[in-house]
């Protein structure tokens, strides 16, 4: 037994000092090669930093000898070099980034895009360089820019309140102050749910006197409104990156609670402010806002009962929006077909037809109320609604019988519809096919043409179902 562990011990002993000559010699190497750097040609310097980069975090030692050429070589090739060599090697944060934040103000540009990349790789170690970042917002190359803005996305709250803290800035601060509002704007609604605490700065934006700040503040709103992310716990907000969905149990679902209730909070205000730039003078922020609103399905669920009230009384635009926006909602908004019924009555075409496929979404759960008022025989709702019946299809067989009873109406309109709705529903009984028959020598042509193509349709539909069965 004495005898095996022996033979153990010599050979962790073999193994280790393998291990360490190894390393001694690479150590060794790698610093013999950094006097190249000193005074070495170009391309060897590029060789030599390129092979440092490749030995990544095994190159650590070597950061001072890499930040020293940054700071002092003339040949700007080998700087952006080393900057690409420091971001692979990706140690020494306390040294590393205050040279990359040194190099941002290079007045080379690709030093300065190279700079701003390279900082991605030090994550929320990077924070110090905030303020280089912005600043380099108003660079004159746009790869300067676009890095700068990438890095700052990356960097979480820290660079949102920068970017709330340039967009609050007077417009008097500076010449280009105005193009540095718009360019944080847009920032903040590219981080999305990140974004989420400069909500009420972009509300105040999206009545600015300036087009393109209004719209870009409704696009921004539009973008963090529809982020999926959904903060569950406090660290969320401290670090959004995080993004975790919590346990919940006893001591989390109050704090759970007050995260949905804040969000739906933050979405209600978001659906607001876009409804009222519906409204905007500007087409494209009017455009804009439609965009956003309509895609909102469950988001825009707490403030339902505001875009009921704008279905009811606002702009044509705004009224079709709002039933867009709550035909999308789903079953939650079910409450609303009376509202969405009454609306196939409105003076606006393009309002009529929204109303006819966000009943057509509903399906079935419409066709009561469909029924009910189809008994008014109003002038304004019964062509609408009939043309409903056929768009909501076989779901709409409970109206069959009062379709059958249409088509005895005085109106030929009225005939013409319900046999296109009985078409459209599918169901071939004998007693729609022999309904459908009478009127086939109907004085009206359209009626004749309609119940034609109804009975081809039934009948496909009829022979179909006796094959299968």
């Amino acid at each position: 037994m004495q005898l095996k562990l022996s033979k153990l011990y010599i050979i962790i002993f073999i193994i280790s000092s393998f291990i360490t000559f190894a390393y001694s010699a690479d150590y060794n190497s790698v610093k013999e090669k950094a006097l190249i750097l000193k005074d070495g040609s170009e391309q060897d310097k590029i060789e030599a930093v390129q092979e440092f980069g490749r030995l990544s975090s095994n190159a650590n030692f070597i950061i001072d000898d890499l930040i020293f050429s940054l700071r002092n070589d003339k040949s700007h090739e080998v700087r952006m070099e080393i900057i690409r060599a420091l971001e692979r090697i990706g140690g020494q944060a306390n040294k590393t980034v205050p040279a990359l934040i040194e190099a941002l103000g290079d007045e080379n540009w690709e030093i300065r895009w190279s700079a701003a990349g390279a900082l991605t790789s030090f994550g929320k170690k990077s924070a110090m360089a905030v303020p280089e970042l912005v600043g380099l917002l108003r660079d004159p190359e746009d790869y300067v820019r676009n890095a700068a803005l990438s890095t700052l996305g990356k960097m979480g709250p820290i660079s949102v309140a920068a970017m709330m803290d340039e967009v609050s800035k007077s417009l008097k601060d500076s010449e280009d102050q105005l193009y540095m509002r718009i360019i944080c704007i847009r920032s903040l609604g590219a981080l999305g749910a990140k974004a989420m605490v400069s909500v009420p700065l972009l509300i105040e934006n999206s009545t600015h006197e300036d087009i393109d700040v209004r719209l870009e503040s409704v696009i921004a709103l539009r973008k963090i409104g529809g982020d999926d992310s959904m903060p569950g716990e406090i660290g969320w907000l401290a670090e959004p990156d995080e993004m975790i969905w919590p346990k919940v149990g006893p001591k989390m679902e109050g704090n759970f609670l007050m995260f949905a209730e804040a969000k739906q909070m933050v979405i209600y205000a978001i659906v607001d402010t876009l409804l009222k730039s519906i409204d905007d003078p500007d087409q494209r922020v009017s455009y804009a806002a439609i965009k956003g609103i309509a895609n909102f399905g469950k988001k825009a669920l707490p403030i339902k009962d505001k875009l009921v009230d704008y279905m009811n009384r606002g702009s044509p635009v705004i009224r079709r929006v709002a039933i867009d926006t709550l035909a999308n909602i789903g079953e939650e908004a079910d409450d609303v077909i009376p509202d969405l019924v009454t609306a196939l009555s409105d003076f606006d075409v393009n309002v009529q037809w929204a109303a006819i496929q966000a009943l057509r979404v509903k399906g079935n759960k419409a066709v009561p109320e469909l029924i009910f008022m189809l008994e008014y025989d109003d002038d304004l709702l019964t062509p609408n609604i009939l043309k409903t019946f056929a768009e909501i299809g076989n779901d709409a067989k409970g109206a069959v019988k009062n379709l059958l009873i249409i088509l005895e109406h005085e109106n030929p309109q009225y005939r013409a519809l319900a046999a296109e709705a009985l078409g459209e529903i599918g169901e071939p009984s004998k007693e729609v096919i022999n309904s459908l028959e009478s009127l086939k020598d109907d004085k009206d042509k359209n009626v004749i043409k309609t119940v034609q193509w109804s009975l081809n349709e039934l009948r496909m539909i009829k022979n179909r179902r006796d094959n299968e069965d």
